[in-house]
C-alpha cells in the first residue's frame, strides 16, 4: 500500500516592519425593514397594526391605501375608525360598541405569504407577557379579557381582566396619558403568563356594553432588550435578535434603509421626523417591499424609529450612519413601473431645501445638538436621552447615480458642512458593482469632494466575489475612501435566480470571506463594510439570502453570519503584508493591535492546504487555540422553518494552530474558514 500524499507546506513571510494602519470600524451592520425585519422581527411587539393606522400599497395602482382595520378580526356589535378626539393629528383608533360581548383578534405577523389568519404569535411555557393599549372610554360599563388562542381556539396563556365603568369612567388600572392635545385616553395594562409553548392570537374580549375608543395595542413578551431601561421607554426590541447582533460585534449600524430610503412612490421616501417622539405621534407609511406580498401588506408603524436605532447603536458600541432621501423615488423602480413624472423633488424649488436639506441638518441636530439650543434636540433629551448619540456619518440617498443625483449631493453637503464642518458626508455609486459605471461617481469625488466616502454595492456569485479580491488594490488613495455598504455572494447580478435553497450556503461564505481579506489588505481605502440585507422572518420570500433568519419564538444564524462573525471578532486596525506565493484559491489576512495578532486564512478549493507563517516571534512550539467554519460541502446550509427549531448544520468549530521551530502552522482543510488570535 503506498503512503498518502503529504500536503505541501506553503512557505509565508510576515513583514511586520511594512505594517499600515487600516480602518479600526470596518465591520459593521446594515438594517433595513425588509422581510419584516423590523416590524414582525426587531419590534417586540407582536401586534400587527397596532395603531389602527395601517398604510398599505395597492399594488393594481401603486399607490397608498389607508385600511385602519386591517389584519384585525372584530367579532360582536361593531367596529369602525375614526379620527375625531384622537391622540395626534396622525392618529387613527378603532370604535368598539359592544352589547354583551365582543372580542377583537389579532394574529401577529406570519410574513403574509400564506395569509394573515395564522396565529403567528411564539407563547413560551412560564414567560410573561404585558397587554397595553390606550382607551378612551365613551360609555361602555363591563370587563376587558385578554388572551392568547391557538390556532384550535385553546387557550395558551391565563386570562387577565380590568373594568372599565359609567360615564366615561374608569378602574385604577387605567393611567391617563400626559402631554396630549385630545384628553380623556388612558392607558391600561394586564400581565398574562404562558401555560403552553405554541403559537397563538391575541383575543380582546369585551363584556359589558357600550362604547369606547382603542388605540396602541401592544403584546409583547417580557424578556426584552434592557427592560425597564428608562431611554427604553417608547419602542421596545427582542432581545434574542439583539444578541445575536451583539455577538458581530459590529462597529457602525446603516439605517434605515435600503431602497425604503427613497421610496417607491412620492411620499413613501423615509422621513425621520415621523418616527420620532411619543408613539402615537408617529405617522405610519406603507413599506416599499409590499410590493413582494400578495395583499401589498407591509406596513411600517414607526415603533422602532430613528430615537431606537441610536439607542441600540450605543447599546452595542456602534457609530451609528444614518442615510437620508436626495429626494428621488427609488430609481430602479422607476424605470421598473415606467413611471416619469413626480419621481424626483426638483433641485431648484423651496421644497427641496425646506424638506429635503432641512431633513438633513435637523437630524444632526436631533442627534448631536444641545437641548437648551435647539427643538430637535430638546426632544431627544424628553425622550429620555439628553446626551447627544455622537453622530458623525451621514449617507445622502441610495443607490442613486447620474448628473441629478451628483448635483443633489452637492448641494446637500454644501449646507451640511457650512453648518457642521465635521460630518462626513456618504455619496452613493449606484446598484452594480461594474467599475467603468462607478466612474462618473469617484471622478466627481476626486475633483469636487477629495476624501469622501463612496458607497459601492455588489449582489454577485461567489466566483465573482473570490475573482475580485484584489478590486481594492489600486484604488487611488488620495482620491476617496469605500463603503461596500452592501454586498452578499447570492447571484443575483450574475443572473442566478435567488431561492432559499441555494441562498446561505458555505459556497456563498467562502466567496464573501476570500473578498474580506481583499478588503482588509485594503483597508487604508475601504473604510467600511456591511453585508445586506441583516435580518429575514422566514417565509416573507422578499429576499431569499439573508444574514440572520429568525421566526416568532427563535433565531437561525446562516453559515454568512458566522463568517461575518470570525472575521469581525478575529480583527486589527493595522495590516501585516506577506511574502510568498499562495495556492490558488487560497487567501491569508494577517492584523493586529495592541495585544493580540490575528490571523485569517481562506480556503475556497476542495483540496487541503498547510501555510507556515514566519515573523511573529513565537516560542519554538505551542499550539494555540483558533476556530474554523466549513470542511464540508459547497451547498450546506442552515435551515429554519415559520414554526420550527434552528438547524445549525455548519458553525464555527474550535481547532488550534501549532508552532514549530518558530513558526506557525495553519493546516487548512478543503473549503473553510480560519481564525486564530495570538498574543505579543
Amino acid at each position: 500500500m503506498g503512503e498518502t500524499a503529504r500536503t505541501e507546506r506553503i512557505q509565508v513571510s510576515l513583514r511586520r516592519r511594512d505594517a499600515y494602519d487600516i480602518s479600526d470600524h470596518l465591520y459593521g451592520i446594515f438594517l433595513e425593514d425588509i422581510g419584516f425585519s423590523v416590524d414582525g422581527g426587531l419590534n417586540a411587539n407582536l401586534v400587527n397594526n397596532y395603531s389602527f393606522d395601517g398604510v398599505y400599497l395597492d399594488k393594481q395602482e401603486i399607490k397608498a391605501v389607508e385600511e385602519p382595520l386591517r389584519y384585525w378580526r372584530f367579532e360582536g356589535e361593531l367596529m369602525t375608525f375614526g379620527t375625531e378626539k384622537a391622540l395626534s393629528k396622525n392618529s387613527k383608533y378603532a370604535r368598539i360598541v359592544v352589547k354583551k360581548k365582543a372580542s377583537l383578534i389579532n394574529y401577529g405577523y406570519s410574513g403574509q405569504q400564506r395569509g394573515w389568519e395564522i396565529p403567528s404569535m411564539s407563547i413560551k411555557e412560564g414567560q410573561t407577557y404585558t397587554f397595553s393599549a390606550l382607551v378612551k372610554n365613551r360609555t361602555f360599563s363591563g370587563k376587558i379579557g385578554v388572551q392568547v388562542l391557538d390556532g384550535k381556539g385553546a387557550p395558551i396563556t391565563d386570562e387577565a381582566f380590568c373594568e372599565l365603568s359609567g360615564e366615561r369612567g374608569c378602574s385604577p388600572e387605567g393611567v391617563p396619558v400626559l402631554e396630549t392635545k385630545a384628553p380623556g385616553w388612558v392607558r391600561i395594562s394586564l400581565t398574562v403568563t404562558g401555560t403552553k409553548e405554541s403559537y397563538g392570537k391575541l383575543r380582546i374580549a369585551f363584556a359589558g356594553d357600550g362604547e369606547l375608543w382603542l388605540d396602541c395595542v401592544d403584546f409583547h413578551s417580557d424578556d426584552l432588550w434592557h427592560a425597564g431601561d428608562p431611554k427604553w421607554r417608547h419602542g421596545h426590541l427582542r432581545r434574542d435578535l439583539v444578541e445575536t447582533l451583539e455577538t458581530l460585534h459590529p462597529r457602525f449600524m446603516r439605517f434605515p434603509g435600503g431602497c425604503i430610503v427613497e421610496g417607491l412612490t412620492p411620499g413613501n421616501e423615509y422621513n425621520w421626523k415621523h418616527t420620532v417622539g411619543e408613539l402615537w405621534e408617529r405617522k405610519s407609511n406603507y413599506n416599499l417591499w409590499a410590493e413582494k406580498l400578495p395583499d401589498g401588506g407591509y406596513n411600517q408603524s414607526f415603533q422602532i424609529g430613528f430615537y431606537e436605532y441610536f439607542c441600540l447603536c450605543e447599546d452595542l458600541g456602534m457609530m451609528p450612519l444614518p442615510t437620508l432621501s436626495a429626494g428621488m423615488n427609488c430609481q430602479i423602480r422607476v424605470r421598473q413601473y415606467k413611471r416619469k413624472e413626480n419621481t424626483m423633488i426638483p433641485l431648484d424649488s423651496p421644497e427641496f431645501d425646506n424638506y429635503i436639506v432641512d431633513n438633513y441638518l435637523d437630524l444632526i441636530a436631533f442627534a448631536n445638538g444641545d437641548p437648551k439650543e435647539n427643538r430637535w434636540a430638546a426632544l431627544r433629551a424628553k425622550m429620555g436621552h439628553p446626551a447627544p448619540f455622537g453622530l458623525k456619518y451621514i449617507g445622502v440617498g441610495n443607490e442613486n447615480w447620474g448628473r441629478d443625483y451628483l448635483k443633489r449631493y452637492d448641494h446637500i453637503v454644501r449646507a451640511i458642512h457650512e453648518k457642521y464642518p465635521g460630518i462626513h458626508c456618504i455619496i452613493c455609486c449606484g446598484f452594480t458593482p461594474i467599475q467603468a459605471m462607478n466612474r462618473s461617481v469617484w471622478n466627481h469625488v476626486k475633483k469636487y469632494h477629495p476624501g469622501a466616502i463612496a458607497d459601492e454595492h455588489s449582489y454577485h456569485s461567489p466566483e465573482w466575489f473570490i475573482k475580485s479580491v484584489g478590486r481594492f488594490d489600486h484604488y487611488d488613495r488620495n482620491r476617496g475612501k469605500v463603503y461596500m455598504g452592501e454586498y452578499s455572494a447570492n447571484g443575483m447580478m450574475a443572473g442566478k435566480k435567488m431561492t432559499v435553497e441555494n441562498s446561505n450556503c458555505l459556497d456563498s461564505a467562502l466567496g464573501e470571506a476570500a473578498f474580506m481579506t481583499g478588503m482588509e489588505r485594503n483597508g487604508d481605502v475601504v473604510e467600511m463594510a456591511s453585508y445586506a440585507p441583516l435580518l429575514n422572518l422566514v417565509g416573507s420570500e422578499q429576499w431569499y439570502a439573508n444574514l440572520i433568519d429568525f421566526n416568532p419564538k427563535t433565531v437561525s444564524p446562516t453559515v454568512n453570519y458566522w463568517n461575518q462573525a470570525l472575521f469581525s471578532n478575529y480583527y486589527g486596525p493595522k495590516y501585516i503584508p506577506f511574502s510568498g506565493k499562495l495556492p490558488k484559491g487560497v487567501f491569508l489576512s494577517v492584523t493586529r493591535d495592541e495585544e493580540n495578532f490575528y490571523v485569517k486564512a481562506v480556503n475556497t478549493t476542495e483540496a487541503d492546504s498547510e501555510l507556515e507563517l514566519e515573523g511573529l516571534e513565537l516560542p519554538e512550539t505551542g499550539v494555540y487555540p483558533a476556530e474554523c467554519l466549513g470542511k464540508t460541502e459547497p451547498d450546506v446550509r442552515n435551515e429554519l422553518d415559520f414554526t420550527g427549531e434552528s438547524v445549525q448544520k455548519l458553525k464555527p468549530e474550535r481547532t488550534e494552530a501549532t508552532v514549530e521551530q518558530g513558526k506557525l502552522v495553519v493546516s487548512l482543510s478543503g473549503r473553510t474558514i480560519f481564525v486564530c488570535k495570538i498574543p505579543h
